[in-house]
């Protein structure tokens, strides 16, 4: 079930067009954190995920034509407690996102490794520069114990340059080795841990090859999860015929781009039915209409990722596009589409 939208405290910047008199006017406001005191009103629901902002993840390659005030929200590049070098090279398959689009080839890995100069550097010197963007930021973290977890939400109460903050799931729990995002046990864990510490809004970032999504998302809800973000990539991996070796460093990595959108879109259906927080769905958007198939699903926002790497201007055109496709089919506000999310069947 969707929060978020429609009859909340009022937004302090609803989105609208204002082109021209004869344009439609949009109301494309959402609130992510409607059940927190701080509440997290975006102007949209189009966001930049993490990992895939800028070609360093923090922003590298945004030029100032490229006004961020006006997407709805950014999420930086996961830090860690500790900085990290990340995995052996390839990390990309292909090396060049652009070139693979435009030849058609849209099998999209990665296995970067969380390259990153650790939360104390990234709270010192990182994300104060945020606040010249003009944008909603949200600060991303990931963590070896539910304990890390909690003390980076600490560290992370003395930032400034986000107004909430993102659970990177996808990480391994040094104590046993098992996933927090494969085990709804691990999930509560790591979010009560980050609830417990601050009173920033909280998304947690579930993974999707999990035995039952509902079950994990059920967990980091009632641990104080303020919203959910799915997916994280799927694990994959592609071999070389001609070296007959992996294409990636690391041998395996995380599919995202056209081939996780299916994937990632029904997670966000069956999630909505279970739960009543807002969703955000990220995977393969590429287009307005992809956006829209989301929101249909049951998503609040949704995260543009390898499209970025594609493009760095494609969360603004994709957010034209789907303001085209709501004129086009003559919706003025984003609880419209709440009615239509498709039933059981």
């Amino acid at each position: 079930m969707r929060r978020g939208m429609g009859n909340q405290a009022s937004p302090p910047i609803m989105g609208e067009t204002n082109k021209s008199e004869s344009v439609q006017r949009l109301d494309l406001s959402v609130d992510l954190a409607p059940n927190s005191p701080r509440h997290l009103w975006l102007a949209n629901p189009v966001m930049i995920a993490s990992g895939t902002f800028g070609y360093d993840g923090y922003g590298r390659g945004i030029t100032e034509d490229m006004d961020l005030g006006q997407l709805g929200a950014v999420v930086p590049k996961t830090f860690t407690r500790l900085p990290r070098e990340g995995n052996t090279e390839p990390r990309w398959y292909p090396q060049s996102y652009r070139e693979a689009w435009d030849a058609g080839d849209l099998l999209f890995l990665n296995a970067i490794g969380l390259t990153n100069p650790g939360i104390e550097a990234g709270i010192r010197d990182v994300a104060p520069t945020w606040d010249q963007w003009n944008a909603t930021c949200i600060l991303s973290f990931s963590a070896d114990t539910a304990e890390q977890f909690g003390e980076m939400a600490t560290m992370a109460n003395q930032g400034t340059g986000f107004r909430a903050i993102e659970l990177n799931l996808s990480c391994p729990n040094v104590e046993d080795g098992s996933l927090f995002g494969h085990s709804a046990g691990l999930t509560a864990q790591a979010v009560a841990a980050v609830r417990a510490e601050t009173d920033l809004p909280v998304l947690a970032k579930l993974a999707p090859n999990v035995p039952s999504i509902t079950d994990i998302a059920k967990a980091a809800v009632n641990a104080g999860a303020d919203a959910l973000t799915i997916c994280n990539t799927m694990p994959a991996m592609r071999i070389d015929t001609t070296t007959r070796k992996p294409v990636l460093g690391n041998i395996t990595g995380g599919l995202s781009g056209p081939g996780l959108r299916p994937i990632s879109m029904a997670l966000v259906y069956q999630v909505s039915k279970a739960v009543d927080v807002p969703i955000i769905g990220v995977g393969g958007i590429f287009s307005g209409e992809h956006a829209a198939e989301y929101i249909l699903a049951g998503a609040s926002a949704v995260q543009i990722g390898s499209a970025n790497l594609v493009g760095l201007s494609a969360p603004w055109r994709i957010l034209t596009e789907f303001e085209d496709w709501m004129r086009q089919t003559g919706v003025s506000g984003l609880n419209e589409l709440t009615r239509e999310t498709p039933s059981h069947r």
